[in-house]
């Protein structure tokens, strides 16, 4: 007991009162410190949830909260999360800095820029539209993505950018017989914002 331990250093040292842990006022100050210790403790995990690299409960919680997260995995990731959405800033406006923001939930994700189109494509890897994560993923798209550009998310597992990647001829994916209305609309899961 600190409070207690202060208290009668501080009395002793006035030579007014004998505390040799008998007296009455021996007992009002192991009362007083019951309540006292109460409150520190209270202020100590105050102070310790104010931080987010030492906060583990309702900090946490808290800062998920403000920042849109979902809470999921282990301390440590969520204390990630936060800080990938925390370092978000008004200069952090180039595509990697896009895919950071919107990577906070722990999937990777990939932007791409259309110029012309004056849009922008996100392909959310091995997110699902309606999951956790996929709905942490849309609420950082319209906080974070440039607002005079179209945004589109994608969250299916497959991409132009996985195709074009395989270097496949344009023979074997016709061998397939989809249609490139049939490819880029594969398994649903696009969004536009």
């Amino acid at each position: 007991m600190r409070v207690l331990e202060s208290m009668v250093s501080s009395m002793r040292a006035t030579g007014l009162y004998a505390l040799d842990g008998t007296t009455q006022v021996d007992y009002e100050l192991q009362a007083y410190a019951a309540g006292l210790d109460m409150v520190f403790e209270a202020l100590t995990e105050l102070q310790r949830e104010s931080y987010i690299a030492t906060a583990s409960g309702y900090g946490l919680l808290n800062w998920e909260s403000l920042l849109r997260i979902q809470p999921a995995g282990s301390t440590q990731e969520r204390r990630g999360r936060i800080l990938k959405r925390s370092a978000v800033t008004p200069n952090s406006f180039t595509r990697k800095d896009m895919e950071y923001a919107l990577s906070a939930p722990g999937i990777d994700v990939e932007v791409c820029e259309y110029i012309p189109e004056k849009k922008i494509y996100v392909n959310c890897k091995d997110a699902g539209a309606k999951s956790e994560q996929g709905l942490s993923i849309q609420q950082a798209a319209k906080l974070f993505l440039p607002a005079h550009l179209d945004a589109e998310l994608d969250f299916r597992s497959i991409s132009w950018n996985n195709i074009d990647g395989e270097n496949q001829m344009f023979d074997a994916l016709e061998e397939m017989g989809l249609t490139w209305d049939a490819v880029d609309n594969y398994g649903g899961g696009r969004m536009q914002l």
